[in-house]
């Protein structure tokens, strides 16, 4: 099971997502702390811009900072109005009241001043401290460098300070805000990573279940089960892998099929010699049979007749692997006919046809294996000879179309039913099932002739018209390819 693709592609995706959450969350984490941090740092500086000009008026009006702390401590809220005769007006008087107004503005787009105020005079002692922490304090002016200054005429007389802007942490609400962010971050991410993981552990599934059925009836293949086929669920890449596996199924269970009909073929053909032989030599060890030169002759006719089943074997074999070769070289086709007519004269004679080879008109020269040509020509000519009876007629033909030459042997034998007639080429098929071996040939010389023709880069078929006769032709190019 750990071996499993589907465990392994989970595993990966799992690790993809818990590293992608990982990276997530420390990025948003830190980004908005980063953010956050900046924001508050702005609405501090905010603040502190705002409360500047209060503190100049104040330090103005008082000529210098005594009470300072219990101002800021009275600064009034957004929201709130100060009313009259309050302490504020007792300290500062009506003319405070448009920097309050200010002051209002500021606060109402800032936040309340709910953060600590530290506020310096000129020589960097600390007069006043919200947070009750650094009161009279001397601190170096480069503390002061973050701060806004508080000035009368262009004359600094002291800086402020605001929350982050006196030390880089946040105050409570501040960090109850940015955690319930982080952790809404966190709820967010691991929700989608687990999201992520469910629909990615199904889209898993739906890859990895058909190659499972794939492995599986490669298995049933392997161990002979060729019958196997696999449902296509999709038209994805998938899908076109699984019916390029039911084609090769289908082609597998057909070549077992050829090769289990081919070795019956084989065997057939090959009994029916033997048996003559074998039952000759018999009658001649048992004194049946006479040591004639007539009882040898008949044994030697099967083994020209087994010796030419084995070299067409051979052909085939080779042709059907690629390894047919064919020795080129020109020739001239005409004097080939006439070579092989001239050669089954004799045969035609004696079977009372008539083989007309004289109606070739000149040829060109071909580039051929003419051993070959020849092996293909007699293969169709004695093909022809074998259905046509006595006082039939079978001719040839030759012509040139299209930069290919055309031959044609036409006869007027008994003719191919329409059913059999794609079947002519295939090995050992004969059209009259009735006919054997020992007189009508092997079964494999219109087959051996296909390979040799295609082999050339040319085409071979035929065409029958039952009782009227049959014509087998082939085409062969001109110029070698």
């Amino acid at each position: 099971m750990r071996h499993s693709l589907w465990i392994r592609l989970l595993t990966v995706f799992l690790g993809i997502i818990v590293v992608g959450v990982l990276v997530m969350v420390i990025s948003l984490r830190f980004s908005a702390a980063t953010n956050f941090s900046r924001r508050v740092l702005s609405n501090d500086v905010a603040q502190a811009q705002a409360l500047a000009p209060l503190l100049a008026r104040y330090y103005s009006q008082n000529q210098n900072w005594e009470g300072v702390t219990t101002f800021l401590s009275t600064t009034p809220q957004p929201g709130t109005n100060p009313s009259p005769g309050s302490m504020m007006d007792g300290m500062m008087g009506s003319g405070m009241m448009g920097n309050w107004r200010e002051w209002f503005q500021a606060a109402r787009t800032v936040g309340p001043t709910d953060n600590r105020v530290v506020v310096f005079d000129g020589s960097g002692r600390v007069v006043a401290d919200t947070g009750k922490v650094s009161t009279g304090e001397q601190h170096p002016l480069t503390h002061l460098q973050n701060g806004i200054p508080i000035t009368i005429d262009n004359r600094i007389i002291g800086t402020v300070l605001v929350g982050s802007m006196i030390e880089p942490v946040l105050n409570p609400a501040d960090e109850d805000f940015l955690n319930s962010v982080n952790w809404s971050i966190l709820v967010t991410s691991l929700t989608v990573g687990l999201l992520a993981l469910v629909f990615g552990s199904l889209l898993l599934w739906q890859i990895t279940s058909p190659l499972r059925a794939l492995t599986q009836a490669s298995e049933a293949i392997a161990s002979g089960k060729l019958k196997q086929q696999v449902k296509v669920h999709s038209e994805d890449e998938i899908g076109r892998l699984a019916r390029a596996f039911n084609r090769m199924a289908e082609s597998l269970t057909q070549a077992d099929t050829q090769r289990r009909n081919m070795l019956a073929d084989i065997a057939h053909e090959l009994r029916t010699p033997l048996t003559i032989i074998q039952g000759n030599l018999e009658g001649l060890l048992d004194g049946v049979f006479d040591l004639t030169s007539e009882n040898v002759a008949t044994v030697h006719r099967q083994t020209m007749v087994l010796n030419r089943l084995v070299a067409d074997l051979r052909d085939l074999a080779l042709a059907e692997a690629g390894q047919l070769k064919l020795e080129r070289q020109p020739i001239d086709l005409k004097m080939v006919i006439a070579e092989v007519c001239k050669s089954l004269e004799g045969q035609a004679r004696e079977k009372g046809i008539t083989l007309s080879c004289n109606q070739i008109e000149i040829l060109p020269s071909l580039d051929a294996d003419e051993q070959r040509i020849t092996q293909v020509l007699f293969n169709l000519l004695t093909n022809a000879m074998r259905y046509t009876s006595t006082g039939g007629t079978i001719t040839i033909s030759a012509e040139v179309r299209d930069k290919t030459v055309v031959i044609s042997i036409r006869d007027t034998g008994v003719g191919i039913v329409p059913e059999e007639l794609p079947h002519v080429f295939d090995r050992f098929y004969r059209a009259n099932h009735s006919r054997t071996f020992s007189t009508d040939g092997s079964g494999l010389g219109l087959t051996i002739s296909k390979q040799i023709v295609e082999a050339h880069g040319g085409q071979i078929w035929a065409q029958s018209t039952l009782g009227v006769g049959s014509t087998f032709a082939f085409m062969l190019p001109l110029q070698h390819s």
